[in-house]
């Protein structure tokens, strides 16, 4: 294989980490999650959300110092005290930004999306991630349809794409329920389709569907592997195992590797926080290759 031919790999992680790891004066559950992602090796992205209060102190820095990564500014959440921060870490020895942090649509989204641009060895990049609202189905098809944009060649921007996200509602490989008891009652306002006349339909994907038809990827599609659920093992209340932890990709220079939830014995990740990490490993080609077939379900 000649230079001009050589792939570059990529391993990225989405980790919702409630609370930013804090209960109260206690930050166990941080110390912990830390002493996970110490853990890794050759991490390249890094996205974590509900880093609260991780912009005080040394709680950013205490990352950047256990994973060898750096970070970007955090976005925080509009709507709220401002404290709960989602942050994008890169590898600087494999991805450079060439344009300045920005993010994408201030205002419009609920807990905001880092928007980065990344020279990759001479290859662009963009790492697009975000959290999408809790609020509805609506409130994130408003948001998507903003990321729906990324699905292909926009204008000004990298053809190679990965979004990382907590999407906050079901991916198509979750099956509808058949018995809805075990959602709260109070809460199918945000899971559920809100039909014309009130009622309530099934799982509301409509951001995920438009995504997938505005030409973003699920790299589940390119793995035999079915990966497991990222919640429903929390909340006494809410034991329903979903994929609410996404990762999307396009651009005819990607190809997808591994696509996983993370679940290891040790540290048992069910005790640090009520999502599961996301993994995604990519090669990123530097000749375009064959394009990748996408669509919803």
């Amino acid at each position: 294989m000649t230079a001009a031919d050589t792939s570059i790999e990529l391993t990225q992680l989405a980790w919702n980490v409630k609370d930013g790891g804090i209960d109260g004066a206690s930050e166990d559950r941080r110390i912990q999650q830390l002493e996970f992602l110490d853990s890794f090796y050759d991490l390249d992205l890094l996205w974590i959300m509900e880093g609260t209060g991780w912009h005080e102190g040394r709680r950013i820095k205490d990352v950047e110092n256990i994973t060898g990564l750096t970070a970007l500014p955090p976005v925080t959440t509009r709507i709220g005290d401002g404290r709960n921060n989602s942050i994008m870490f890169y590898n600087a020895h494999k991805l450079a930004p060439s344009r300045p942090h920005t993010e994408l649509a201030r205002g419009a989204f609920y807990h905001g999306v880092s928007r980065d641009v990344f020279d990759v060895d001479g290859i662009p990049l963009l790492a697009l991630g975000t959290h999408l609202s809790f609020d509805s189905g609506a409130a994130r098809l408003a948001e998507a349809h903003f990321l729906a944009d990324y699905g292909g060649e926009f204008p000004g921007w990298p053809e190679d794409k990965v979004l990382l996200m907590d999407a906050n509602a079901p991916d198509d490989n979750d099956p509808e329920l058949k018995d809805w008891s075990r959602v709260p009652q109070y809460l199918w306002h945000r899971y559920r389709e809100v039909l014309p006349d009130g009622s309530f339909g099934g799982w509301d994907r409509r951001a995920r569907r438009l995504l997938l038809k505005s030409g973003w990827c699920d790299p589940q599609q390119d793995v035999s592997v079915q990966r497991e659920p990222t919640v429903g093992y929390w909340y006494d209340n809410e034991k329903v195992p979903l994929r609410l932890d996404q990762i999307m990709v396009t651009g005819r220079r990607i190809e997808v590797v591994d696509y996983r939830t993370l679940k290891p014995e040790a540290p048992d990740l069910t005790k640090l926080a009520d999502h599961l990490p996301v993994q995604l490993d990519i090669r990123l080609h530097r000749h375009p290759r064959k394009p990748q077939k996408c669509g919803a379900a």
